[in-house]
């Protein structure tokens, strides 16, 4: 009974998450958006690997 809870939830969860990022008026905008966050953080790590090699 819990695990079909839990997979009821996670479902739940994946269809928000496709809902706001399929949004056909402000999707393209928060694809983007992510896009970049993710950008800048692969930057950010690249740049930690670098600084802390000798």
């Amino acid at each position: 009974m819990r695990f079909r809870l839990t997979r009821l939830m996670m479902w739940m969860g994946l269809a928000a998450a496709a809902t706001y990022f399929f949004d056909p008026d402000r999707g393209e905008q928060r694809r983007k958006d992510m896009r970049k966050k993710f950008d800048r953080m692969r930057k950010a790590g690249e740049k930690a690997k670098t600084s802390l090699s000798p």
